[in-house]
């Protein structure tokens, strides 16, 4: 629908001096995977995850360009149980521990919308470029007791986050609009609702 919309007349909802609040939920979760990590003795017993979820602020300092802060936070927890073995008196002895996992990651982000042509007067579409921090937690509990407490410290090579992406959002009323977001530096896509005034 909205690679039809580009360039044909230029119509938007959102102009200079307007506000606008945006709330919204994507995926996926890449916290839940471990790219590295084999545990073939693990049984699973639960997990909770949170997935890419963030509040949005922007103004549109011009027709055509929104200047803001975006904050996004997302979290995996998952618990297992794992059996350790090891080599006692000449023999292999087994013992098993329960581990619970916590990886959660918070960016707070500059963000600016480059506002495109669109046929529509309801209709905003844009490109985003966003930059800021690059905030990772890692924690393990071992039968209830922390074993590893991981900071940003230990776990970013690059404080910096980054954000590029492409975007629309429609006003079904004056101030209120649905949309969806794809991109890269954060979530691959999202759904978004926005309240202008």
């Amino acid at each position: 629908m909205f690679v039809g919309t580009i360039g044909l007349v230029h119509g938007q909802a959102s102009f200079q001096g307007n506000h606008l609040v945006e709330v919204y939920g994507g995926g996926p979760n890449f916290l839940k995977f471990k790219f590295l990590d084999f545990e073939p003795l693990t049984r699973p017993m639960s997990t909770t995850s949170i997935p890419p979820i963030g509040l949005r602020y922007a103004y549109m300092i011009s027709n055509d360009v929104s200047i803001g802060i975006d904050v996004m936070y997302n979290s995996y927890r998952e618990s297992y149980i794992s059996t350790d073995t090891f080599f006692v008196d000449n023999q292999w002895m087994y013992s098993e521990s329960k581990y619970v996992d916590f990886r959660s990651r918070l960016r707070v982000q500059a963000r600016f919308n480059f506002l495109l042509p669109t046929a529509s007067p309801n209709l905003d579409s844009y490109i985003g470029l966003a930059v800021g921090t690059n905030n990772r937690w890692e924690k393990q509990w071992v039968n209830d007791s922390l074993a590893i407490n991981k900071t940003s410290t230990d776990l970013v090579t690059v404080p910096v986050s980054a954000r590029l992406c492409y975007g629309f959002r429609y006003f079904f009323s004056f101030h209120s609009a649905l949309g969806a977001e794809v991109g890269i530096g954060g979530p691959l896509f999202s759904a978004q609702y926005t309240y202008k005034f």
